[in-house]
């Protein structure tokens, strides 16, 4: 008997704790550009990036989060926590807040250690159309509409001096200032973009996994 309430205490004491384990996800883009300006071709715009990323749920509703990228020969790591509270992100490009309040709205706090930023935005969804507001520290101002699925879409920025407008549709858009892009997703990771400005034509054709 003796012998029996020692294995027990022994294995109790070995006995593993339950610990949420993290799930992992490696990803990366490859993309390749070229332009047409006065006659002559040119390629550009390509780049890679690499990251990994990972989630833990913590218990109490609250979840964490670390990544890791590279792109373009530079390095970034984040760790973050979300909950009732919002999301808390520290990266190396500083701290960052965002969480949802009243009435839909959505505020974002975000700081370098030497300069911090704000922006506050607000959206509702009426009958299958999206609309929303925004304002930034700067004095940025955004509004825009948008219907089903996003193929259709409307907004208008206003940056403290002058106004910007563009309408969007299938993947079309075309801007105040006389730019116009289309991008389409070719499936299996493939997509593909163009664009015409200041007499230069310019597509992309990118892969993501």
């Amino acid at each position: 008997m003796k012998k029996k309430l020692l294995a027990i205490a022994v294995a109790g004491t070995f006995a593993a704790p339950t610990v949420a384990m993290a799930e992992w996800s490696l990803g990366g883009s490859v993309s390749q550009g070229v332009s047409v300006s006065s006659g002559s071709i040119s390629l550009g715009g390509g780049s890679g990036s690499l990251s990994m990323s990972g989630s833990a749920d913590l218990g109490n509703g609250v979840s964490g989060s670390a990544g890791f990228s590279v792109t373009g020969g530079g390095s970034g790591a984040s760790i973050g926590l979300s909950g009732d509270f919002g999301s808390v992100t520290l990266s190396d490009s500083g701290v960052s807040w965002s969480g949802s309040g009243l009435l839909g709205t959505n505020a974002t706090i975000s700081t370098d250690g030497s300069a911090s930023s704000v922006s506050v935005g607000l959206s509702h969804n009426i009958a299958g159309l999206s609309v929303g507001a925004g304002w930034s520290t700067g004095g940025d101002i955004t509004a825009s509409a948008s219907g089903n699925a996003g193929d259709v879409g409307l907004s208008i920025a206003w940056d403290g001096s002058a106004a910007t407008a563009s309408a969007t549709a299938l993947g079309l858009t075309i801007t105040s200032a006389g730019s116009i892009s289309w991008s389409s997703a070719l499936g299996g990771g493939m997509s593909f973009g163009a664009s015409y400005a200041d007499e230069t034509v310019s597509g992309t054709l990118s892969y993501s996994f």
